[in-house]
């Protein structure tokens, strides 16, 4: 294969690795990954394997995942029994998937957790000294602001997640290679 194929090749997967990691999932993720959506075909996980250079086991672990994230999925090859992969490459799709599998759930539970707070000292407020009292208070505005800062977040995930429709991917331009 042409030298800039695998340059490119091989820095965009190694990107991919890095950038995964930055995410918080592993680097092997983010690898495979990009391995897959690099590749024309579906690939095994003995491919795979090979590819990458790293254990099959770490392979069908890490597939485990990026399936649950709905970043790629098995796919029938005729003639085989082997598992192949294929990479969603939807990049809105992978973004929403995790968004909604993650990002929200987390933000909602800061949401809930926050109420909480505010709940039990609201209601401990009587019982405490004055001096207790200015720190509920004190306590009351910085967490109402983590509040109001949570409930921001939570809806600007649903602007991002309820728009897939409004938004006009088709306008976005492209790298064309000629």
């Amino acid at each position: 294969m042409d030298q800039t194929l695998v340059a490119v090749n091989e820095s965009t997967v190694s990107g991919l690795g890095r950038l995964a990691r930055f995410f918080g999932f592993s680097d092997v993720m983010g690898r495979l990954y990009g391995t897959l959506l690099l590749s024309p075909e579906p690939l095994s996980l003995d491919e795979l394997a090979d590819t990458l250079e790293i254990s099959k086991g770490s392979v069908s672990m890490n597939m485990r995942d990026l399936e649950r994230w709905g970043m790629a999925k098995e796919v029938w090859v005729r003639g085989e029994r082997r598992k192949f992969y294929k990479a969603e490459s939807d990049m809105w799709q992978v973004i929403r998937n995790v968004l909604e599998s993650r990002e929200q759930r987390e933000v909602n539970l800061a949401i809930h957790v926050l109420g909480n707070s505010i709940e039990k000292l609201q209601a401990a407020e009587c019982d405490l000294t004055p001096e207790e009292q200015r720190l509920a208070r004190f306590y009351l505005d910085r967490i109402a602001d983590l509040q109001a800062f949570f409930q921001f977040a939570q809806l600007a995930l649903h602007a991002v997640l309820g728009s897939d429709k409004a938004l006009d991917f088709d306008a976005i331009t492209r790298i064309e290679i000629e």
